[in-house]
């Protein structure tokens, strides 16, 4: 299970996401990529772990999180909150910067 998997079934919270990053860190059996171990989509890891003015890493987990609770891509999601939500809207704003990546990724999960 991952981060994100344990999110959605109620055995974590945001709160627990640095004893993920620990526990993956501290690990001697090779665990993949973090972001695989996390449940994140590279460019979802990509907006988490770069240092932006506005949102946080938490800002970022809580819409990946709610994309995948409604079963949508973090683009859609972001996409049907943007206009009545700030803070999604910079998330959305700052998916620019990894336009390939998400280009990539998006035919898994249908996006447009």
């Amino acid at each position: 299970m991952t981060f994100i998997d344990d999110v959605l079934q109620g055995r974590a919270t945001i709160d627990d996401f640095n004893a993920y990053s620990e526990a993956w860190n501290d690990s001697e059996e090779d665990l993949g990529e973090f972001h695989d171990y996390a449940g994140m989509l590279w460019p979802e890891y990509a907006l988490w772990a770069t240092d932006h003015d506005h949102i946080s890493g938490d800002d970022v987990l809580e819409y990946v999180i709610a994309a995948r609770r409604h079963k949508v891509g973090l683009l859609d999601h972001l996409r049907s909150v943007k206009d009545q939500d700030p803070t999604a809207a910079e998330i959305y704003r700052l998916c620019g910067w990894w336009a390939k990546d998400w280009e990539a990724v998006s035919q898994h999960y249908g996006e447009d």
